[in-house]
């Protein structure tokens, strides 16, 4: 598993590999696990950290990506997470490396990050309210993710930005407040329309509120074609005498398939071109059992066939997907 990869099977110049460490969570979000919970997957059946660590930069050399977004579960309570940072950092293969977390873990472990190369984090953060936090996420301790966002905010992990997912029920109280709380420190904050990954279909329909509805809503600015991204349209927009940085991701009411660059590694080393992808590559056992050079047609070939999805909205939660 540790050879060379080849040059580029299908390059993907500024995308994104999103690599899932763990099926594991400190919080139990309502849009992202069931009532039920979800079993977890056997530990014997995770990559270790020296697997993950390799087969994402073959990937990385074999498709041509250069930067690598560790997601979960939630990354931050796998460990040796920060030595998996600095191993991917201190690899030619790899531009930059950052993190998508709630945040709960940074107060220990943002220092070490940023020490080790982490050069940026995604916070979940859906609401201020402290008993509607503890009721999305399932007993979770708002106190606690924004002591995380304060711990990232020191190390000088930049930017830092905040992940909302839009719901009916509560954006009119919940967008306002994090507009003004990301304006006051300097966040950006990403607003996202709600999709279904394993959580009852009639409360996500019921909960669904499209970004344009609350732009509308809140006078805010229509959208522009994005900067940098393909999937966070956005940019300033005028608030409340300043302005703040505001990227939406319209999944529902915009899809962007058609100019996604996302890849997806899981934590047992399955490859999905995209979060809906039913169809996974089985790289990390294709390379366990064959050479780099027989593997990378393949891995052209399973590239080569991506295309949007046809729905947003899977019966397998999020943790199980890689975030």
């Amino acid at each position: 598993m540790g050879e060379s990869a080849p040059g580029p099977t299908v390059p993907l110049s500024d995308a994104v590999l999103r690599l899932s460490i763990t099926d594991r969570c400190n919080l139990r979000c309502r849009y992202c696990v069931p009532v039920s919970g979800v079993p977890k997957v056997a530990r014997a059946e995770l990559l270790t950290l020296e697997e993950l660590t390799a087969t994402t930069l073959w990937l990385c050399r074999a498709a041509g990506v250069r930067r690598v977004k560790l997601t979960g579960g939630e990354p931050l309570v796998r460990a040796g997470v920060v030595g998996l940072v600095r191993e991917l950092a201190a690899s030619d293969a790899v531009d930059e490396v950052s993190g998508t977390t709630n945040g709960v873990r940074l107060p220990d472990l943002a220092h070490a990050l940023a020490e080790a190369g982490l050069r940026r984090v995604n916070v979940s953060l859906d609401t201020l309210d402290p008993e509607r936090f503890a009721e999305l996420t399932r007993g979770g301790r708002i106190e606690e993710t924004l002591a995380g966002i304060d711990a990232a905010r020191a190390a000088g992990l930049r930017p830092v930005k905040l992940n909302a997912v839009l719901m009916a029920t509560s954006w009119r109280r919940d967008v306002p407040a994090l507009l003004d709380f990301a304006g006051e420190r300097d966040l950006e904050v990403r607003f996202i329309e709600l999709m279904r990954t394993g959580t009852e279909a009639a409360w996500c329909e019921r909960e669904l509120v499209s970004a344009a509805e609350v732009r509308r809503g809140l006078g805010l600015p229509e959208i522009g074609n994005g900067e940098g991204t393909t999937t966070a349209r956005g940019g300033w927009v005028p608030w409340r005498g300043s302005a703040v940085r505001v990227g939406w991701i319209t999944p529902r009411s915009r899809p962007f398939c058609a100019g996604c660059r996302r890849l997806r590694l899981d934590a047992r080393g399955r490859l999905r071109r995209c979060l809906m992808d039913p169809t996974l590559l089985p790289l990390a056992e294709l390379l366990r059992t064959t050479s780099g050079a027989s593997v990378a047609p393949t891995l052209r070939d399973y590239l080569a066939a991506k295309v949007p999805a046809a729905g947003m909205g899977s019966t397998l939660p999020m943790a199980s997907i890689g975030g």
